[in-house]
């Protein structure tokens, strides 16, 4: 077993392209995956990035449509939704009247249908022993619960209210009771089933419930796409499909939902540390024995933690397990990163969507080069040795480099970890363009400086590292890349840095941030905020998920630990894949994140007393002391940031 290899599991391998019903054995799963590997890589031969159609109909014959409608909701009325609707939030199905169906499955405020727990809590405080699975487009599935033990949406409704852990409640009689005993209740369940003499039954609250879940379905950009619409898709989103299909997760994760229609051993090639017996407490047959069933994939960036015990809270570890455990394979890290880009394309569009951000746009495009079209040579080298630096830095410049007089970066993070897309994305703090603001006046020196001084301010605070000497190779190198991008961008072009962020003008909210971090962001960057160190023999060591604080993060004097900085960061590049006027998060759930962030412990930068020796210059979020003004050190780090700016103006 290799390193970091423990306590995962998910969902897979069982060639549920053909929907197999049952269990293969581990031999036969073994010989059928390479031959499916095979197949589809003589298939997926298209350029990388191109939006040619071979990809599409590959995709449509492996995955098809969603269908408009759930199997099943034929026979549902407006009554009977409306009914499961208002059963769905209803907490008087739990003992103590605390716990309902959105309790474990919460699709109020936006959300997919998951706690984002580990294993979720019952009514009287107890934790279950495996984890929520999400009720959006469950009804599309071949059976519920993760050992597959109802087989229709009506019997799942029927298990959690008579659970000892999850509601509790003795009987279907007290259930039955509790509603009768609610004078509403009686009128609905007549409008619903008018046929019927005494419609108040356990049997009819299930089929409510059922009909209403029928109407949870989620459509995302991947639709668009098999839809038709190539440019549904960026370049790389259709490299992580190839790189999906290639690897061989589509075998399992097929069919609309990609998975939920097959039931799977964990640990085909490795065996899995967690002894949970699965589908074996259902069926008593020795081959279901650690066999689960394959979870859908679609909101996957919004459902973490992973796995049917929880254990995992990062999508990219979640990936690189199920090649090795699943598939027998060490994914590179680009693999990694293609597919979590493919994966974000399965988020719900209305889940993922919040109010466009206000900025002003030039007319001039946004076209960034093409590295293709570096020139050939020693100069041409030297920006390509740049790329490298920046977007592969730890283990070129940070502990991970073979070179000790090369360590300059004292994190795992790339420069690339800030600079979204290689330092080319529109507002995502770009490089394209950066030199020719230099050099500029800067506030916390209080001096004009170059973008030598810049970069190496970058490497002792968002690198937690130390300067590198300006004339140095490596330096030149990065320069030159930046140089490169830089060469034919208009000076007034829209795109550089973040948009201008606006905060609510109140306190950050500490609590909700962390709410909205675990289900926005935990999906990548994990439940403890370090990311993944991915732990492929390719690997370069480097986080394919960046660390948002601990150790390997950036440390407390970086720019990026300033709550305007980081709000406006979040809500134009997070999460994964999200372009600036079409945010996901809206602008006070990125201002309560970034406020949570602030929260967190990372390195202790020495010597910030000496930053800004004009205090009326310092930012009015800098987190750290002195200031010129009297608020306090609490206010200037999670707002309200509107007094602060007022009495500056004033003076």
């Amino acid at each position: 077993m290799r390193k970091k290899r423990g306590a995962v599991v998910f969902l897979v391998m069982g060639l549920s392209a053909l929907f197999f019903s049952d269990v293969a054995t581990a031999e036969t799963q073994k010989k059928a995956t390479k031959s499916q590997v095979v197949k589809a890589s003589r298939t997926i031969k298209a350029a990388p990035g191109t939006p040619d159609g071979v990809l599409l109909m590959q995709a449509q014959a492996l995955f098809g449509k969603l269908p408009a409608t759930m199997p099943g909701s034929e026979k549902d009325t407006p009554a009977m939704i409306a009914l499961g609707k208002k059963l769905y939030f209803e907490t008087a199905i739990s003992i103590n009247k605390t716990q309902s169906c959105n309790s474990c499955h919460p699709i109020d405020n936006k959300g997919a249908g998951v706690d984002n727990l580990k294993t979720g809590k019952g009514a009287e405080g107890k934790s279950g022993d495996r984890n929520d699975p999400p009720t959006l487009n469950a009804g599309y599935q071949f059976a519920q619960f993760w050992d597959g033990r109802a087989a229709t949406l009506e019997e799942q409704a029927q298990g959690p209210p008579l659970n000892p852990i999850e509601m509790g409640m003795p009987d279907a009689k007290a259930l039955v009771d509790r509603l009768k005993g609610i004078k509403q209740y009686r009128v609905d369940f007549k409008k619903a089933f008018p046929d019927e003499k005494d419609p108040v039954t356990f049997d009819n609250f299930a089929k409510a419930v059922a009909a209403f879940e029928r109407t949870l379905i989620s459509r995302g950009r991947f639709d668009r796409f098999m839809d038709g619409d190539r440019q549904a898709l960026t370049g790389q989103e259709m490299e992580g499909m190839r790189s999906f299909i290639n690897a061989g997760c589509v075998q399992c994760h097929s069919g609309p939902n990609l998975g939920g229609m097959t039931f799977q051993k964990t640990g085909v090639f490795h065996e899995y540390s967690n002894k949970d017996p699965g589908r074996f407490k259902v069926t008593k047959l020795e081959s279901d024995r650690y066999v689960f069933k394959v979870p859908m994939l679609r909101n996957i960036t919004l459902s973490a933690p992973y796995f049917h015990d929880g254990e995992v809270g990062n999508l990219a570890e979640a990936v690189d397990q199920m090649g090795y455990l699943q598939l027998n394979r060490e994914l590179k890290d680009e693999e990694i990163n293609n597919i979590l880009r493919f994966l974000t394309t399965l988020a719900d569009t209305k889940l993922t969507t919040a109010a466009p951000i206000k900025a002003k746009v030039s007319s001039a495009a946004w076209v960034p080069p093409l590295t293709k079209d570096i020139p050939q040579g020693e100069g041409g080298d030297l920006i390509r040795y740049g790329a490298l630096l920046l977007t592969d830095t730890y283990a070129q410049l940070g502990t991970g480099a073979k070179d000790e007089k090369l360590r300059f970066s004292g994190s795992t993070l790339n420069c690339t970890s800030c600079h979204m897309d290689n330092g080319t994305k529109q507002f995502g703090l770009p490089w394209m363009g950066v030199s020719q603001a230099y050099p500029q006046y800067r506030g916390r020196e209080d001096q004009v400086q170059g973008l030598e001084k810049r970069i190496n301010g970058c490497f002792e605070r968002s690198l937690n590292g130390g300067e590198m000497a300006a004339d140095s190779r490596e330096m030149k190198a990065m320069v030159a890349y930046v140089d490169w991008l830089s060469k034919d961008m208009p000076k007034k072009v829209s795109g550089l840095g973040t948009p201008k962020y606006e905060g609510p003008n109140r306190k950050a909210d500490v609590k909700k941030g962390g709410q909205m971090y675990n289900r926005f962001c935990m999906s990548c960057h994990g439940e403890n905020g370090d990311g993944y160190q991915s732990m492929s023999a390719g690997g370069s060591g480097s986080h394919v998920a960046p660390a948002l604080w601990g150790a390997n993060s950036y440390n407390n004097g970086a720019g990026m630990n300033r709550l305007l900085t980081t709000a406006a960061f979040i809500q134009s590049n997070m999460p994964l894949g999200t372009v600036w006027n079409h945010p996901a998060i809206t602008n006070e759930d990125a201002y309560d994140v970034a406020g949570y962030l602030s929260s967190k412990e990372r390195p202790k930068m020495s010597g910030l007393e000496k930053d800004y020796p004009k205090l009326e210059k310092k930012a009015v979020d800098c987190p750290y002391p002195p200031y010129a003004d009297k608020f306090l050190q609490e206010q200037h780090q999670y707002g309200p940031f509107q007094p602060i700016k007022k009495a500056q103006k004033k003076k």
